[in-house]
């Protein structure tokens, strides 16, 4: 008998659009277990578009857990369960591109033999996914993993931050921000001043920036670059389970290559992650090859 799972997403946005996060966690509805729980802050978004991405963390963490499972997602987003079951059409770009995520996570699921459903819950009876998305507009970043082959990962005390030492002394995690060259570096800039808070970074190139592309970063940051060749994926294979914070300036098909590793995407659906010129994403990894995607494609 398939594992059913159930994923509580709940997202929020303080001014529509304005200060925006979600939250999402998964239960294991045999033993009520409580699998993960998810929050991040999402900078200026709408709060359909924070509904949309707790619903994607959601089922990222199911796909990591068991993809063979019988899924039930719970949210009081009408719009998205809607949209999502295929009743509603979908207008927004915005949206459409974040369903089209949405539906290639189901497809992945149901080729491993499981199922989704999506089904409007009362606002009353998200609580705990409007809890976390809360945390989400706090700026607090939240990754608990309560299972058994995962390290119980809570949030730092800023926007993006993570505890990098494990409360049983284990080794730290190695925190990875995944930079695409171009748009306009002063934003980069200072999103990365925010997320790096007081801490210095290894900065380092994949996949071919030129120097034009990675110079005025290294400047505002006061590092100095190193370019690495060989194959991308290599290069983040290496560093997985190292520790510490890198600041990775790569090219966004180098991104999206260890995205799809890390969330096990064919490399035939790799064009689906979307990122923007100067987006920033983010991945750790702790000991074991164990790893998550904390964001992606943050402009």
């Amino acid at each position: 008998m398939a594992r059913r799972l159930r994923v509580e997403a709940d997202g929020g946005s303080r001014g529509n659009p304005g200060v925006a996060g979600y939250g999402a966690l998964v239960r294991d509805v045999a033993t009520g277990d409580l699998l993960v729980e998810l929050a991040e802050p999402l900078g200026t978004a709408s709060n359909n578009v924070a509904e949309y991405r707790g619903m994607l963390a959601g089922l990222t963490a199911v796909v990591a857990i068991d993809p063979a499972a019988e899924v039930e997602v719970a949210m009081d987003s009408k719009l998205v369960v809607e949209q999502m079951s295929g009743r509603w059409k979908i207008k927004h770009e915005d949206m459409r591109r974040l369903a089209l995520q949405g539906r290639d996570l189901v497809g992945e699921i149901r080729e491993a033999g499981g199922t989704v459903s999506f089904t409007w819950i009362p606002r009353g009876e998200n609580g705990d996914a409007d809890a976390l998305s809360n945390d989400g507009m706090d700026g607090t970043s939240v990754a608990r993993w309560h299972t058994d082959d995962e390290q119980t990962r809570d949030e730092g005390p800023s926007a993006d931050a993570v505890e990098t030492e494990a409360a049983d002394g284990t080794a730290e995690a190695t925190r990875l921000l995944l930079v695409v060259p171009g748009g306009d570096p002063t934003a980069t800039v200072r999103q990365l001043r925010g997320l790096l808070a007081d801490e210095r970074p290894q900065l380092l190139t994949w996949g071919g920036p030129t120097a034009d592309d990675t110079q005025p970063l290294a400047d505002a940051l006061d590092l100095v670059a190193d370019p690495q060749d060989g194959p991308v994926l290599d290069r983040w294979h290496d560093l997985q389970g190292t520790g510490g914070l890198v600041v990775v300036v790569a090219g966004a098909e180098a991104v999206r290559a260890v995205l799809a590793d890390v969330l096990d995407v064919p490399a035939a659906r790799r064009d689906r992650l979307a990122l923007a010129a100067g987006s920033v994403s983010a991945v750790q990894s702790w000991p074991g090859e164990a790893a998550v995607v904390a964001f992606t494609n943050r402009t």
